[in-house]
Parts: structure tokens; C-alpha cells; sequence
């Protein structure tokens, strides 16, 4: 069906500037993915082929180095720096593969690539241990060390349905928090009917790994990062991404700090949470800046939005936000950041309803109760450990609803 969209702003095409490379050193850490498996030959695998690239020109092989350190089988702890007190239960750095190496090297690197897909995951780590062993390499890289450090996202893997669920939501997380020095492993090898798997054509055949098609993929996802665009302004903040039903519309809502002259938002949908399409096309004004959106074709039942950022040499996403457009669901929006919980009633839902926040272990650890007429509410979550909950809705009337939640951080 086609969709008739109010978008203030207008369409241009997005020209990316070439690229040069020459004397310079690239660091690999990583796991098997990096370290080439899947692929038939190593120069097949995206480190490989990263490798060839950089050497297309070069006359001696050396154009560019790339250094690549990654070791099949390992996690995120194996590249905290040298001494780092890991607990008793995970694995201690390895001194020939984590951030100690990178700042001892005998040729300083100028660029530092972290691969670290699904091992920390598979291994019942948890999604913030994750997030902050890689924060750690990243501040001490990045900003104490002014080494640009790009982050890879996590990639599906054959996992139990919670854990892929996890790897999917780490895709968000990784964007939000490393912007331009994160790059998309993700969208481009998941499978589009919401089973969070590696596609078939992709897939190396051990639902872990990708083959060489999948390989070429990764490698193209680097090069398009323009890794050695070390001087490149700041990536725009995005604040206040909200979207909301309003009668039979879709309501999205966006403001920018630091935004670069020829900026592009890109409004995706998805009927799965997986695989977006493209709405429409804004661009953007150039500073800070509120824009607005109306999707006045949503579809029925469940959808899912998202913004995607395309500046001169970098993409960001936004958090991916849920609608339920069925007036006979008590919630048709519900989405968390690291401080609340966002949540949006039906219109005619708009009776008292109490709220309960549960753990996992089925314990109630917070509730509050909503009064009369209240559509659109928030419920600070700052205070909970990070984690699995349920948010648990009861009507006056006795219409129940429970939502899942993951506090991230």
C-alpha cells in the first residue's frame, strides 16, 4: 500500500568523499570472526580482505599494516589491559591480545577495530559486563590514548530465543553508545523473519559464523565507516526520539545538538523488528533542530520504528520504538532508555491502572499507580540493577497486560 507521510525538510542525495590511506597501522581484537573463520581462505575473510584493500596500491605490502590479533574462543575479557582484576570466574587479558598490546606496539596504531559478536553472550555473560569491558577499551583507546577505536556490534547467532534477543538488543546499545565509531555487523546477515538468525545464504552452515558472502559484507560495513576519517566532526546527538499514536496516526518526534551542514534522517518501519523499510527521507537543517513525522498509513497490529542518521561519513541508529495500533490492546507503545520506562495507553484505555515492575526471580521491586485519564506516562527505572524484568499493568476493571524489559545499564 502506499503511504502518504507529513515530513517537514526535503530529499537531496548524499555524496561520501573518497578516502586515502598510506603509512599507517590497523589493529585487529577479536574472536573467531576476525580471526577468519567460516571463510575458505583467510584473504576471503573480512580481516583478509580489510588487509588486500589497504595494500591495493602499495608496492612493498605495506602500505598499510594490519595487525590482526584476534584469537578464536575469546571475550571481551581477554582484551581488558594487562592486571586487570577479572573475576575468578572469567578469563584474565591476554598480554598479546588486548588494549596493553595496542599501547606497547612497536609502530603506534593509528586505528583499533574491536570484534566481539556473540562469545560473551553465549557464555551467560551478561549484556552489561559486556557493554562495560567495552566501554573500558573504548575510553582507554579512544579518549585517554586518542587512538580511534570503532566497536563492531554484536551478530546473530544460533542461540536460545532470550540470548538472541540479547545479541539483538546489544546492536542498540553499541550504536547508542559508541555513535560513529560503531559499525553494523547486524543488519546486513540477520534473517528477516524475526527468527534473529544468520541468513541461509550468508551463513557458514554452524549457525555461529558467516561464509565468505557474509565475510564481504563485514568488509564492505568497514570500509564505509572511512575508519581513517580521524578528523571528522562529532556525530550529531539525537534527543527526545518519541513515537506515539495519535487517533489512526503515527506521531514521530525528534530534536539534534551538533548537527553537521547536510545531514540525513531516514525514517524506517518494520512489521518485525528486524527488517526496515524506508519511509521517507528528511533533510536536515544543519544546527540544532526539531523535527516531526506523520505516518498516516500505519499498519495494523505491531510495527516498529526507527531512525537512521547518514552524515557525511558516518550512520547512527536510533533506539528502535514499538506501536500496537489496536484499540483493543490496553498499551500501544512501550519502549525504555537507561532511565525510564516509556509508556503510552489506547485513548479510550484511559481508565486507573497500577503498575508493578518484577524481576526475574519474581519479586516485585517497584510499583506505581496511574490515575484517571493519564495517556502517556514514564517510570523511572535509574534506580533498578541492570537485568530482565516484567511490567506488570492491571486495569481498575481487572485487564491485565505484561510487558518484557531489559535494563541494559
Amino acid at each position: 500500500m502506499k503511504n502518504i507521510l507529513s515530513i517537514s525538510g526535503c530529499l537531496f542525495f548524499l555524496l561520501v568523499g573518497s578516502t586515502s590511506f598510506a603509512q599507517k597501522k590497523v589493529i585487529i581484537l577479536g574472536s573467531s570472526t576476525a580471526a577468519g573463520t567460516g571463510a575458505s581462505s583467510y584473504d576471503s575473510a573480512w580481516v583478509g580482505r580489510l588487509t588486500t584493500y589497504f595494500n591495493r596500491n602499495a608496492t612493498d605490502g605495506k602500505d598499510t599494516i594490519v595487525d590482526n590479533r584476534a584469537v578464536g574462543g575469546y571475550v571481551t575479557y581477554k582484551s581488558l589491559p594487562d592486571g586487570y582484576p577479572t573475576p575468578s570466574d572469567r578469563p584474565a587479558p591476554d598480554p598479546n591480545a588486548n588494549i596493553t598490546y595496542v599501547l606497547n606496539a612497536a609502530q603506534k596504531a593509528d586505528v583499533v577495530i574491536i570484534n566481539y559478536p556473540t562469545n560473551d553472550i553465549a557464555s551467560a555473560y551478561t549484556p552489561k559486563e559486556m557493554m562495560d569491558n567495552l566501554r573500558l577499551m573504548f575510553k582507554t583507546l579512544n579518549d585517554d590514548n586518542n587512538i580511534p577505536t570503532y566497536i563492531t556490534t554484536s551478530q546473530p547467532r544460533d542461540l536460545s530465543d532470550e540470548q538472541r534477543i540479547v545479541l539483538r538488543n546489544l546492536v542498540d546499545s553499541i550504536q547508542l553508545n559508541f555513535k560513529n565509531f560503531a559499525i553494523n555487523f547486524w543488519d546486513d546477515i540477520v534473517t528477516s523473519d524475526g527468527s534473529l538468525r544468520i541468513r541461509p545464504e550468508v551463513s557458514a552452515g554452524d549457525g555461529i559464523h558467516v561464509n565468505n558472502l557474509g565475510h564481504l559484507l563485514l568488509f564492505e560495513r568497514v570500509i564505509a565507516k572511512n575508519i581513517f576519517g580521524v578528523d571528522a566532526p562529532l556525530p550529531v546527538t539525537l534527543k527526545n526520539w518519541q513515537v506515539n499514536l495519535e487517533g489512526a496516526f503515527v506521531k514521530l518526534s525528534w530534536k539534534t545538538a551538533q548537527e553537521e551542514q547536510g545531514t540525513l534522517f531516514e525514517i524506517q518501519r518494520s512489521s518485525n523488528g528486524t527488517t526496515f523499510q524506508t519511509l521517507a527521507l528528511i533533510k536536515g537543517i544543519g544546527h540544532d533542530a526539531s523535527y516531526s513525522l506523520t505516518d498516516t498509513f500505519p499498519l495494523s497490529g505491531k510495527s516498529f520504528y526507527r531512525l537512521k542518521i547518514l552524515e557525511a561519513s558516518k550512520e547512527i541508529y536510533s533506539r528502535v520504538i514499538p506501536i500496537v495500533n489496536d484499540k483493543r490492546q490496553l498499551v500501544s507503545s512501550f519502549y525504555t532508555d537507561a532511565s525510564q520506562i516509556h509508556l503510552q495507553f489506547n485513548s479510550d484505555r484511559t481508565r486507573p491502572v497500577s503498575l508493578s515492575i518484577i524481576s526475574y526471580s519474581g519479586a516485585v521491586v517497584k510499583k506505581q499507580k496511574i490515575a484517571n485519564g493519564s495517556t502517556t506516562i514514564t517510570v523511572p527505572i535509574s534506580d533498578l540493577p541492570s537485568g530482565n524484568y516484567f511490567l506488570k499493568i492491571i486495569t481498575s476493571d481487572g485487564f491485565t497486560s505484561v510487558e518484557r524489559f531489559t535494563k541494559l545499564k
